[in-house]
């Protein structure tokens, strides 16, 4: 129930969002293809996304986070978390990981395949803290850390951007990082 709650405050509140940070591999904008181009719109959108994960079986697991926004025309993703929480362990023992972002109407997604890090630095969780995440986060220095997700490729398919799937095998169109 909690979990449910935190959700559909996430919905609510993601608005809220203020903070940037440089990522460290991401093409420049100077550098984009249609593709980075119609991702980046798509995640500079999105107020939810979804991390996939692998759990120590191998099996993906998929949660909702809170978007925050994209930094300075790089796509690395930043997301806070609960330092015990599943995704957390599960990242430390395999940070290969996939973030989807989904347009509501349905009409485009980005999808990013890459490697997540867990980042429990003061000064970036400063920088990233939402002051609507105090009700989750009684005791942040603690509970609080932030994961890091590097893209190394994707796919995208937004229809407002002229991208679509392969008309024979509806293979999105790729973006490599």
């Amino acid at each position: 129930m909690r979990y449910a709650v935190f959700v559909l405050t996430l919905v609510l509140m993601a608005g809220c969002q203020e903070q940037t940070a440089p990522g460290p591999s991401s093409p420049t904008p100077e550098v984009w293809t249609d593709g980075h181009a119609a991702a980046w719109d798509i995640m500079a959108s999105a107020r939810l996304l979804t991390l996939i994960t692998l759990d120590e079986a191998g099996q993906p697991q998929a949660r909702i986070l809170e978007a925050l926004p994209p930094d300075s025309g790089r796509f690395d993703v930043w997301m806070g978390t609960n330092a015990r929480s599943a995704k957390v362990r599960e990242i430390r023992a395999n940070p290969r990981a996939t973030v989807f972002y989904q347009i509501p109407d349905g009409t485009g997604y980005v999808t990013l395949r890459g490697r997540a890090l867990i980042v429990d630095d003061h000064a970036l969780k400063d920088r990233y803290w939402q002051p609507h995440w105090t009700a989750f986060y009684p005791d942040p220095e603690r509970m609080y850390v932030l994961i890091h997700f590097v893209p190394e490729d994707g796919e995208v398919v937004s229809f407002a951007h002229g991208l679509e799937g392969d008309s024979l095998t509806w293979a999105a169109p790729e973006i490599d990082f």
